[in-house]
């Protein structure tokens, strides 16, 4: 891993050793009202104290505000023990150990995972169909191999980020949760060919990765497979707008989730670093 070290100036980045840098912020922004799933809390923001409010002396004050919101709302990432199947999380790890949940998970707790860095890769969805995605297109091993076709396949310890074009209607709460439509995804067989390259994590600009060809689909294969039977977090609901319109497929990735104690997932602020 290269050790850099720098400062932020506007979107660039001044690093020891690659010289100048474009970051690009693939997180949303926490407001209220914000789209989220309605089995998840929303996002609240207050302020508890305001300048004036709170003064200290020589002209000085402070203010300062509470936020509550799940940790599945906004760009976010999901801790392994978010699914589980038969009773087991990643590991065969038993998660009925706790079941009173007042301390959260037992097992696959967002606390326990690292920071997500590596080589980082876009499918960007709209360039590969030609046209703007619908709930019914997905992306499995076919559409995977045809957008990789002349470029650097994901290497193991890599990040993978779909993008379907859909953050485009992140105003417009029910259009983009897709409940009465469905969404575009990524497909069982999908999630299948790029965990066989190893990949560490991956994500999307959806606020469910998977694809969802009608609202009627309640399962979770692909959640189940990634999260489950291979430990491959998922971050979603990912701001890949400005990445797509550059026509970057190839950056390094960086994010990190919070150190929530039980936490089921958290929210995150990730970045890919592309050289200038």
């Amino acid at each position: 891993m290269t050790h850099w070290s720098g400062s932020f100036l506007d979107t660039e980045l001044d690093i020891t050793l690659k010289g100048r840098v474009r970051v690009f912020d693939l997180a949303v922004r926490l407001e209220n009202g914000m789209a989220r799933h309605p089995h998840h809390p929303p996002y609240s923001f207050a302020m508890a104290k305001t300048h004036g409010g709170h003064g200290y002396r020589d002209g000085v004050s402070a203010a300062m505000e509470m936020i509550a919101m799940g940790a599945h709302v906004g760009t976010h990432i999901d801790a392994l023990g978010h699914v589980s199947k038969d009773g087991m999380t990643f590991g065969c790890r038993d998660v009925l150990m706790g079941t009173e949940g007042l301390g959260g998970l037992d097992a696959g707790s967002i606390e326990e995972m690292p920071p997500i860095i590596g080589p980082g890769y876009l499918v960007n969805g709209p360039e590969l169909f030609g046209r703007d995605l619908t709930p019914a297109d997905s992306f499995g091993p076919r559409e995977l191999e045809q957008w990789f076709t002349g470029r650097t396949l994901p290497i193991p310890g890599s990040i993978v980020l779909i993008r379907t074009g859909w953050m485009k209607y992140w105003a417009d709460s029910e259009r983009y949760i897709g409940l009465s439509t469905g969404l575009p995804g990524v497909t069982l067989e999908g999630a299948q060919w790029l965990s066989a390259k190893g990949i560490l994590a991956t994500g999307s600009d959806t606020m469910n990765y998977e694809h969802k060809p009608s609202s009627a689909i309640i399962n979770l294969p692909v959640h189940v497979h990634n999260l489950v039977e291979m430990g491959i977090p998922i971050m979603e609901s990912m701001d890949l707008e400005e990445l797509g319109k550059a026509g970057v497929s190839e950056f390094t990735f960086i994010a990190t989730p919070l150190r929530i104690g039980g936490g089921t997932g958290s929210p995150i602020r990730p970045l890919a670093i592309v050289p200038q």
